[in-house]
């Protein structure tokens, strides 16, 4: 009677450890009960008394019901356990400076990536400005591209050069799309937007929701770009301080996105005043003055090109990428810099000194993702998702769309033409 008693104890262990055992490793609960059960009734036939009524029949069945796990656990528990113990797909990639540590540095993306069998590293991730993508790119081979499952880049026009390069070197893009939204702003050192605003340069917010995603005042688009030309002064906008005429911070146009975007949307506005002939008044215009934005032409005139390059001398940053704006704007050489919303929120997050004004008219990038395999196209669906763009918005990529009069999309070669870019 005890021996029987001890081997249904046994038995009732043997059942719960095994269970156990291989939901742990990853069988799933449902065959893991299954195979706990079988091998328990099997081990309590073979060790109770129950062979003494069944008496020839109990081995067998035994034996039976051990063949019937065995079995299922090959069958069904084999694979999911293997499936389980795979390591995630590493997933090898370029990414811009301002999506980098979102992608890799943040705890909530690991999760949401591991979740998907997909893991994203400093070793398998690239951290290159979108223009110094392409000049990667234009140098690789065939044989350089083949581990590469995703490009992480800039807004269309550069997206579509880098295309074009990396399918001339054999590479199928197999996803082209666009994900996150980011604006250009403008960061301003609050002294110095405050005795602007007392001035009259700068405007109390026309949309007040703007004040709920940090910013403070917004500025006519043509009258900064207007300013910027170089015939006027920092003492017209009620600011002393700085030497003129102005200038402005801005990322390396032959190194990230950002900077092409910030030189595209001075360019833009530079070249419609001209074709409106108020480009050399001696006051400071308005986009009033403007009826529709004409995009830019695949070859900028010599005398804009000129007003280009003497606005990168006077800013004095051609060497800077966008996630590097914000040591150069502490520094205190320029009042403000223009760069993405993304980048800009989390500058005035980290220093009250500064805010952010909205601009009348801007640009707006759609960072472009590029999938040439199934873990890159896997990754896109990840940052495609609502958990990412929730994750994305507590990041700082949360710019009120609709709120802003978006100038028209240059070609790539008005880009390469106005920018200087050595593709």
């Amino acid at each position: 009677m005890n021996s029987r008693r001890f081997s249904k104890i046994i038995a009732g262990l043997l059942m719960l450890l095994l269970c156990l055992a291989f939901a742990v490793v990853g069988a799933g609960w449902a065959i893991s009960v299954v195979l706990g059960i079988l091998m328990g009734i099997a081990f309590l036939i073979l060790t109770s008394g129950v062979g003494d009524r069944i008496q020839n029949f109990s081995n067998i069945i035994a034996y039976v019901l051990i063949a019937i796990a065995t079995l299922t656990l090959i069958i069904f528990g084999v694979p999911q356990i293997q499936e389980s113990l795979k390591a995630p797909d590493l997933v090898y990639g370029y990414v811009g400076g301002e999506r980098y540590d979102l992608l890799v540095r943040n705890n909530k993306v690991q999760k949401l990536l591991s979740s998907a069998e997909l893991q994203v590293s400093d070793a398998s991730t690239t951290k290159k400005g979108s223009v110094s993508q392409l000049q990667v790119f234009n140098q690789a081979t065939s044989q350089s591209l083949d581990t590469l499952d995703y490009v992480w880049t800039g807004d269309s026009a550069i997206a579509e050069a880098g295309k074009e390069i990396i399918e001339a070197n054999g590479k199928k893009v197999l996803e082209n799309e666009a994900t996150l939204l980011d604006p250009l702003v403008l960061v301003v050192n609050k002294k110095a937007a405050n005795k602007m605003s007392k001035s009259g340069f700068l405007s109390a917010l026309t949309d007040n929701s703007l004040k709920s995603f940090g910013f403070s005042s917004e500025l006519d688009a043509v009258k900064f770009a207007d300013l910027l030309e170089g015939d006027a002064t920092w003492n017209e906008i009620g600011i002393t301080r700085y030497a003129s005429p102005p200038g402005v911070i801005m990322a390396d146009a032959r190194k990230s996105n950002g900077g092409v975007m910030a030189e595209t949307l001075i360019g833009t506005i530079w070249y419609n005043m001209a074709l409106q002939g108020i480009a050399d008044t001696p006051s400071l215009e308005v986009s009033k003055q403007i009826n529709q934005f004409q995009p830019l032409p695949t070859q900028i005139s010599q005398a804009l090109s000129k007003k280009m390059q003497e606005l990168r001398l006077r800013s004095g940053f051609a060497e800077s990428t966008s996630s590097k704006l914000k040591v150069q704007l502490e520094e205190g050489g320029s009042p403000w810099a223009l760069t993405y919303y993304s980048l800009g929120k989390n500058i005035i997050k980290a220093n009250p000194q500064f805010t952010l004004v909205a601009l009348s008219h801007t640009m707006v990038s759609s960072n472009q993702f590029l999938s040439f395999s199934d873990a890159g196209t896997r990754l896109l669906r990840v940052i495609e998702s609502a958990e990412f763009q929730k994750i994305a918005q507590e990041y700082g990529y949360d710019a009120p769309q609709g709120s802003w009069i978006v100038l028209r999309d240059p070609t790539f070669e008005a880009v390469r033409s106005l920018t200087n870019l050595p593709l």
